[in-house]
């Protein structure tokens, strides 16, 4: 069977801030060109949609139901990527997510942890689930030169966090209780909003520091992430990859305690419950108090390096090659 022609589509304005979802597009289609398939993603350097066989299309976003209207009534298979994590209040409309699962072909999850909370609050049509794996590059195992990024940046002692700065990432709690111990938080990211980026510089004090970007996968970060005391992410939603990425790195973690955390991490990492001070206070006490000769963090997380994480989406795009 030949590699099929695939086209990444998403919402139409979903790069106007890149978080983790927006870097994990670029990772995907890096992923799948290293592995012999020929991928775009849309925007006005693709190729026209004769061109290509399968449309993988990321987030449930309303701003892209349009699109994928166009992309079926041209009679291109269609699969969904949700990425979708529904929180108890969310106002998400049950008729657009039902209107994205009609168009598609096929609904990938990342996680069992992902598909349950999906299906908890949309019928989800059984037959057309298929599981894939989360792709991490493996050069997160490489060494980096030590004092690369604490010289750059005249850092010492940190911890760090890597994502879009936001409220529902919940930031500013962690700045808060780390400054209550004297720990510098490093945030790498962009702000959502300003107003939200200056609570967490006025929590912050001279124990906080944003940096706006890092190259994806370079030696800086590897650098960044191998020199943290430990890597945090508490927000309401589950952490994603890069949490797996400071793992593979032997960072110790600092997590939300949830399904997602769990069945990637197990009792590798340390948790909290992000709507607690008091349970982040303790996990970081616990964090800074462990021993990091154990190799068991790395290994476990070894499942989720290329190239063999991404055999199974790859399977899927194949078997829609026409």
């Amino acid at each position: 069977m030949s590699y099929p022609r695939v086209l990444i589509t998403t919402y139409h304005h979903a790069f106007l801030v890149k978080g983790g979802g927006e870097y994990e597009i670029f990772s995907i289609a890096d992923t799948l060109k290293q592995q012999g398939l020929i991928v775009d993603v849309y925007g006005p350097y693709s190729r026209s949609l004769d061109d290509y066989d399968v449309v993988l299309h990321f987030s449930v976003h309303g701003g892209g139901l349009e699109l994928l209207e166009q992309v079926k009534e041209a009679n291109k298979p269609i699969i969904l990527w949700p990425n979708l994590w529904v929180r108890e209040g969310d106002s998400v409309s049950p008729d657009l997510i039902s209107s994205y699962l009609a168009l598609s072909d096929a609904v990938v999850f990342k996680s069992v942890a992902e598909k349950n909370n999906f299906s908890r609050y949309f019928e989800l049509p059984e037959e057309k689930c298929r599981d894939i794996n989360i792709c991490v590059d493996g050069s997160y195992l490489n060494a980096a030169p030590p004092d690369l990024f604490k010289t750059l940046y005249g850092l010492d002692k940190y911890a760090i966090w890597f994502g879009v700065i936001e409220s529902n990432k919940n930031q500013l709690q962690a700045v808060q209780v780390l400054r209550e111990k004297g720990i510098k938080l490093v945030l790498v990211g962009s702000a959502r909003t300003k107003s939200y980026l200056q609570a967490c510089l006025d929590a912050g004090g001279e124990d906080i520091l944003v940096i706006p970007n890092l190259p994806y996968k370079s030696e800086i970060v590897r650098s960044a992430l191998q020199g943290a005391m430990f890597y945090i992410e508490v927000g309401h939603e589950p952490a994603g990859l890069s949490a797996i990425e400071a793992g593979l790195s032997g960072c110790k973690l600092v997590l939300s305690d949830s399904e997602w955390s769990r069945e990637h991490f197990g009792d590798n990492a340390f948790y909290a419950d992000p709507k607690s001070k008091e349970s982040l206070s303790n996990a970081v006490d616990a964090v800074l108090a462990a021993d990091l000769s154990s190799t068991a963090l790395t290994d476990s997380l070894q499942r989720f390096c290329l190239p063999k994480a991404a055999d199974p989406l790859i399977n899927i795009l194949q078997s829609f090659t026409r």
